[in-house]
This record gives structure tokens, C-alpha cells and sequence, in this order.
């Protein structure tokens, strides 16, 4: 009996103390619903001395100590959910321009996906299109125009790059002749990044080569690369360094002349290719730009000389290689419109009879960006 009388007795206590802590919670919540609601709708709180008081936690803590306490040791409501995949504004449209996080860095394309971090889930667009044109008179007339066009696909971890270029040179010197160098050329490249330093990518370049003779050049290509060879060196925010290697098949078509004097329409070898693309950011209108590709033959092709005026005689072989440099400054005058100047270096170690090796080109243009 005993026993069980202090059983009951002790539960007849922890309910009583159960009920007191219910009560005093439901009098601590119903007291914050009565203060916020007098804050929301402006209702003044009347301090010991009768004046107007700001309702603060520092204020509660003082004046209403015992419910400070029962606030601080009461239930929590849970934080607000939040879908981690979407934490960015709705998506503004394919025309329109992407609204990124604070701090991001703006030229997504030249950048990983792993820097946007939850990976930005909708469809990332950038064109931009580059134009310059001069004139020459004198002994030599002529013109000289470049041409070329960008655009970046994203969705997720995968990148569509396609790049279009047309470069035309017409001369027409005092003797007479006409000299043409028109080179155009076409990429498609298709990448997937596994993490933040590579990504795997495949696609097709095809290229018209006057200067060198070559009317059409395909190179199928796979490759791995990286936006961030150098990220815990460089600040990534001012200085981008992305780098390619790859593997391809060359197949070169060359011209009329050509085939005339070595009675050879085409060629096709294997060749590796690198490729490093450099941008230091000096500000919001300034950015320097420095381009190198390099592809160089696995497998030997024929070396020409011309001994007469129609006819190429075979001397040997060599593994061909050609290189382009190309270094840039690009002035923004606003967020679509900028000029450029650029001065590109191309040379060709095994080009077409009567070629020369090596090529240059100077020239200031514009740029519009979107």
C-alpha cells in the first residue's frame, strides 16, 4: 500500500509539474503572438515608466525575465526548407540574361559548372560576335576583314561550344596580281566535367586553309581538358586558365594547284593537339586574352618543293606541325559592346609548294556581346 500511494503521489506531482510547464508554455506563446503582433501592426509598448518602449529581444529579457526564459528553453520551430537544386531566382528565359548568386563569377562559359555551387539548374546561354575590317591603297590595294562568332550552351555538367570564324585578306598588288588568304573555319564541341579540374569532350573542326593550299580539313576529335589547371595558384576571379588535350584524325582536301603539281588530292594522319587559353581580368572594362594551339602529326606526310613553275618534286617526309598565337586586349564600353585589338601569329611547318611558313595579322575591331 505503501508503495502505491507513492506512486500515485508521484504521478499526481509529475503531472501537476507537466500541466504547469504546458500552461507557462502556452502563456510564453501566446505572449509572443501578442508582442509581434504588436510590433507588426505598430502598437506601442508601454515601458515602468509609462513612455513608448521598442519591442526588442534585450527589452523582453529585462522587463519580463521569467518569460525570456520560458522563449529561450521552449520548442523550435524547424528552419525553413529550402530546395537545395533551386536556390536561384525563377528562370528569366532563354534571352535573358542569367541571374547568378552574389560573388559568382560572371563569364560562366570560361568557367566550371563546380564553381556555381548548387550547380545552377536551368539553361545558360552567351553569343558574342567579333568584327574588324581595313583597307589598304597605295601600291597594294585591298581589304581585310575577320569575322567570328561564339556561342556557349550549358545545362547542368554539360557544354555545347560552337565557333564560327572567317578571316579574308584580298590584295591586289601593282603588277597585277591578285593575292588571296582566306581562311574560315567551323567547331562543334560537345564536354562533360566530372569534377572541378577535367572534363572529357569530343566534336568536329572543319577548316578552309587557302594560304596553305588546303580546301578542306576535317578533324574528328576526343580530348580531356580543365577550366582550373591552376586555381589554387591563380585568383580565379582575375586570372582563367583553361587547357585542352586531344586526339584526332586530320583529312585534308587540297586545291586545284596542288593537285596540278604533286597529282595528290588528299591526305590524312593522325595528330594530338594542345590548346591554353589565358584571361587576366585588370577590371570591369579591361581583359587581356592569350590563345595557343598547338597540333602536330603522329604519322609522316610528303615534303614538296616547286623546282619549275608547274611542277613539285617529292624530297622527303617530315611529322607536320602548325601552331597559332594570338594575343588580345578587349575593352568593354558596356555590357554588350566593346573593341578589341589583336595581333595573331600562325605558322606551318610543311604548307603547300611556294607557301610561306610562317603568317602575322594586326587588327583593331568590335566586339558585341550577349
Amino acid at each position: 500500500m505503501r508503495n502505491s500511494s507513492s506512486s500515485l503521489l508521484e504521478a499526481a506531482v509529475l503531472f501537476k509539474h507537466g500541466m504547469r510547464r504546458v500552461k507557462m508554455g502556452l502563456i510564453a506563446m501566446g505572449s509572443v503572438l501578442i508582442l509581434a503582433a504588436a510590433g507588426m501592426f505598430g502598437v506601442p509598448i508601454a515601458g515602468a515608466s509609462g513612455e513608448e518602449a521598442k519591442l526588442t529581444p534585450e527589452y523582453i529579457q529585462k522587463t519580463y525575465p521569467d518569460l525570456y526564459r520560458e522563449i529561450q528553453n521552449g520548442p523550435r520551430l524547424p528552419p525553413p526548407e529550402v530546395d537545395p537544386a533551386k536556390p536561384y531566382d525563377p528562370y528569366p528565359g532563354f534571352f535573358a540574361q542569367p541571374v547568378l548568386k552574389p560573388g559568382q563569377i560572371e563569364e560562366w562559359w570560361e568557367t566550371s559548372s563546380f564553381e556555381y555551387s548548387p550547380v545552377y539548374p536551368y539553361l545558360l546561354k552567351h553569343t558574342h560576335l567579333k568584327f574588324s575590317y581595313s583597307e589598304s591603297t597605295g601600291n597594294d590595294k585591298g581589304y581585310l576583314y575577320k569575322g567570328a562568332f561564339y556561342l556557349a550552351l550549358r545545362k547542368g555538367r554539360i557544354t555545347n561550344v560552337f565557333a564560327y570564324e572567317a578571316d579574308r585578306k584580298s590584295v591586289h598588288s601593282s603588277d597585277g596580281s591578285n593575292i588571296d588568304k582566306n581562311i574560315m573555319g567551323v567547331e562543334d564541341t560537345l564536354s562533360y566535367e566530372f569534377n572541378r579540374y577535367l572534363f572529357v569532350e569530343g566534336g568536329m573542326h572543319w577548316q578552309k586553309l587557302t594560304p596553305q593550299m588546303i580546301e578542306n580539313r576535317y578533324i574528328p576529335f576526343v580530348g580531356i581538358g580543365s577550366y582550373n589547371l591552376l586555381q589554387d595558384i591563380l585568383n580565379k576571379k582575375k586570372d582563367r586558365l583553361k587547357f585542352n588535350l586531344g586526339f584526332g584524325r586530320v583529312m585534308d582536301e587540297y586545291s586545284t594547284f596542288v593537285v596540278d603539281l604533286t597529282n595528290k588530292k588528299s591526305d590524312s594522319f593522325n595528330a594530338i593537339y594542345t590548346k591554353a587559353e589565358y584571361a587576366h581580368k585588370f577590371n570591369d572594362m579591361l581583359t587581356y586574352k592569350q590563345d595557343f594551339v598547338l597540333k602536330h602529326a603522329l604519322d609522316a606526310t610528303s615534303i614538296y618543293i616547286l623546282n619549275s613553275v608547274d611542277k613539285a618534286v617529292l624530297i622527303g617526309s617530315t611529322k607536320r606541325y602548325d601552331w597559332s598565337w594570338t594575343n588580345s586586349l578587349e575593352f568593354a564600353l558596356n555590357q554588350y559592346v566593346g573593341c578589341l585589338v589583336s595581333y595573331n601569329v600562325a605558322f606551318d611547318s610543311n604548307p603547300g609548294p611556294s607557301v610561306e611558313k610562317r603568317d602575322t595579322t594586326f587588327l583593331v575591331g568590335l566586339k558585341f556581346a550577349y
